[in-house]
């Protein structure tokens, strides 16, 4: 059982941090005029809120370091450190349950801190709940629950585990994501921030899971993979992701994500393939998948001049 007055540091912890991203967005709101020109309008609230959350963070890790009265003058990263495994994770469970936004980086910081066996308790408590936990509202076995609330449970242990080294949960992870035909943003984002913690155990685990499902046109899950191992690309590159990406976009129903994914990964090696493409499929690309690839040729320092556009649309703004 938590004690009522870690509850009440927690319920105010929650407040403060909802007054402060409420503030953030009002503050970002109000400077549209600096928004970074590579960002369009259907992303100005997606950068916003991101913007906002990443100070309101900074802000209550802070918050975190402060003294506080009610716990007898410690802060929070000093009183969960002195904590047992067990009375931690009962705090864990109860903020995931009951706070907006989720398990305070103290708890989960203080669980990662811990030594020998308490370390090997730690990592088997997570290793459990990753597994036991719904991973979608049709799992949860209380209807009355709020699955946003009971994945923050899975989320928690996913930064506890990263924090610690631990990767051994990828394998799992990545099996059970692909199990579900779709999954909820806020799944997805929680899973890559593990899995990217990992790349030499998860790059390859993620190559032969999407050779594997080829041929199944890598919707749904693989999309979100196809961006995950573009991520760890970018601080990693290797020849086995680029080729992965390239093979993705050959096979994926949906080219605009690999698209999207081969100009961030950014290597110039896919300007001849994205051209070839483009004028092999003059009468059957589509409109949307065209303005990407040619966007992508320019990111990556391709030239587009000597391109056929099916849609006149470029050659309409040389002559303006």
């Amino acid at each position: 059982m938590v004690d009522d007055k870690i509850k009440k540091v927690l319920a105010r912890y929650d407040e403060i941090i909802k007054l402060i991203l409420e503030q953030k967005v009002d503050e970002y709101s109000d400077k549209l005029d600096e928004i970074p020109p590579d960002e369009d309008e259907i992303t100005y609230e997606t950068y916003i809120q991101k913007v906002a959350m990443a100070e309101a963070e900074e802000q209550t890790r802070n918050m975190e370091n402060e003294p506080d009265e009610l716990l007898g003058g410690e802060s929070m990263n000093e009183f969960f450190s002195y904590m047992s495994v067990d009375e931690l994770t009962e705090v864990l469970e109860y903020a995931a349950v009951n706070l907006d936004r989720g398990v305070p980086s103290s708890v989960v910081t203080a669980l990662a801190g811990k030594r020998d066996e308490d370390l090997e308790r730690v990592a088997e408590y997570c290793a459990t709940t990753i597994k036991e936990s719904a991973w979608t509202q049709d799992e949860l076995s209380d209807e009355n629950t709020l699955f946003e609330m009971e994945f923050q449970k899975v989320r928690a242990c996913f930064e506890v585990l990263a924090q610690m080294g631990d990767g051994s949960s990828v394998p799992y992870v990545i099996e059970r994501f692909m199990s579900y035909d779709q999954t909820q943003e806020f799944v997805a984002d929680s899973i890559a921030t593990y899995l990217e913690r990992f790349p030499g155990i998860t790059v390859p685990l993620i190559i032969d899971t999407l050779k594997e499902h080829e041929e199944d046109g890598l919707t749904g899950p693989c999309e979100d993979l196809v961006i995950i191992l573009t991520a760890i690309g970018k601080d990693n590159a290797s020849e086995e992701i680029y080729s992965a990406l390239r093979t993705a976009f050959r096979w994926m129903k949906n080219k605009i994500y690999a698209v999207i994914c081969l100009a961030d990964y950014g290597d110039a090696r896919a300007v001849p393939m994205l051209k070839s493409y483009i004028n092999r499929h003059q009468d059957t690309i589509e409109r949307d998948l065209f303005y990407e690839m040619m966007s992508a040729i320019q990111n990556l320092g391709g030239d587009i001049e000597d391109i056929s556009d099916p849609f006149g649309d470029f050659q309409k703004k040389k002559k303006d």
